[in-house]
């Protein structure tokens, strides 16, 4: 079967799940195929090998498999293990260590470095006729199509369905109860997505108790992120409130900081929607308190920036101003130079909404040095297109004041000539114009 997937901008890539035999597509019956990997007493040995990207004599057991999904795990630590196990000599290591790359970077939206991941992963999976890594590269496929957006035809939210529902059968067959449960996650998404909510619930629950079975509270609370998304999609922001909270007492169970701050701001950006604007800012104050105590500039910017746009919705433009300025120290302290060149352009923009022309002149040269250091193409031309909309401003403010200063005599010339018989010529003038009116 043909899949796509949304590359950068509208463009799409095409992702051919492909069957154990051969390079061209088949249907989705195909990815039965192929001899089964066994779970020997040698699967249990591949673990160690496995997390330390080296390649194991054994068969990939259960244990393995419970260690390709994320689960909410941080970005940065799930992509080291990836290419950890992408560095091994063992090819079925690789494969789960591109699809686990594929799945951090679902969670994180880079659906591009997704594809990307998962194609890579294709061909290895027919060669080896390695049904295991197919069934995690169906969760991966389905989970792509459910989130990426208007990109994904409704043919191709049909084919996630499909995808997920057949992978978890597969996951029982296993043993690996966790990529179960991720399958069911991506079934729940794709029943959301297709606005079945109430078999969405119900694949989220059915997830929830598998997690719950192996004592993941970690993952469990994942569970809850998503059948928020479920309520969002349902215009239902009171419900997926209560979600949020639920993870965030998982967190502060597990004592998971980060975790916990993370809660806070998603719990805050829904509050702020639709809920008490006083609760929202006390969530979202929370947030960036959490992040303060982590040291954590990024994190404290993001709830900055959720303050900032709900400013701006409130007509606080002194306010949205503040903020973001602060957003541009964080991120020039967290070394995150793009995003200090990002959130400059931003301040540039609203310095000119608010005509504050000199300050934004100065801010934008600090933006336009930033993002010349870093080659940043499309900030640079966001700059220099402000900048000639500073210079016109600036222009018209010049021209507007030399009118209201000088107005009552500009049009007057410096060295008049005076022609004495122009009192008897001008009137004899006028007449002839008038006779012929």
């Amino acid at each position: 079967r043909l899949s796509r997937v949304g590359r950068a901008g509208a463009s799409q890539a095409m992702l051919k799940l492909v069957g154990p035999s051969d390079g061209a597509p088949k249907p989705l019956s195909a990815w039965s195929g192929g001899g089964r990997i066994g779970h020997g007493s040698a699967a249990e040995s591949a673990v160690a090998d496995y997390a330390a990207g080296r390649g194991g004599a054994g068969s990939i057991g259960p244990k393995v498999l419970d260690g390709v999904f994320c689960f909410g795990a941080d970005f940065a630590e799930s992509l080291a293990k990836a290419n950890a196990a992408k560095g091994s000599d063992d090819d079925r290591a690789k494969v789960l260590g591109m699809l686990k790359a594929a799945d951090a970077y679902v969670q994180v939206k880079q659906f591009h470095d997704a594809a990307r991941e998962v194609e890579a992963a294709q061909s290895l999976i027919a060669q080896l006729r390695f049904d295991e890594g197919r069934a995690c590269a169906m969760v991966v496929v389905a989970n792509i199509y459910s989130r990426q957006g208007k990109l994904s035809t409704e043919e191709q939210l049909d084919e996630a369905l499909d995808l997920a529902s057949d992978a978890q059968e597969k996951f029982q067959k296993f043993g690996s109860k966790k990529c179960e449960a991720a399958a069911l996650l991506a079934l729940a998404l794709a029943r959301h997505t297709l606005k079945k909510h109430e078999e969405g619930n119900s694949a989220a629950k059915e997830a929830q108790l598998l997690l719950q079975g192996v004592g993941d509270r970690a993952a469990e609370a994942e569970v809850y992120h998503l059948v928020a998304d479920g309520y969002l999609m349902q215009g239902n922001a009171r419900r997926a409130a209560k979600m949020v909270s639920q993870a965030r007492s998982i967190q502060v169970e597990l004592g998971d900081k980060a975790k916990e701050a993370a809660c806070c701001h998603r719990l805050g950006e829904i509050e702020v929607e639709g809920l008490e604007e006083q609760k929202a800012l006390a969530t979202l104050s929370v947030a960036q308190d959490l992040y303060k105590e982590l040291r954590d500039c990024v994190g404290e910017a993001a709830v900055l920036n959720t303050l900032k746009e709900h400013y701006l919705k409130k007509g606080k433009l002194n306010l949205a101003i503040e903020t973001l300025q602060r957003v541009v120290t964080l991120y020039n302290h967290a070394g995150e130079t793009k995003k200090e060149g990002g959130a400059l352009v931003a301040l540039t923009e609203l310095l000119i909404e608010k005509e504050q022309l000199t300050l934004a002149e100065r801010t934008v040269q600090a933006a336009m040095k930033v993002c010349s250091n870093i080659r940043d193409g499309e900030g640079v031309v966001k700059a220099t297109n402000l900048t000639n909309t500073i210079k016109n401003a600036l222009l018209k403010r010049e021209v507007q004041k030399s009118i209201g200063e000088y107005g009552h005599f500009a049009n007057y010339p410096l060295h008049p000539v005076i022609d004495f018989g122009l009192n008897r010529q001008i009137p004899e003038a006028f007449g002839e114009v008038a006779k012929g009116l």
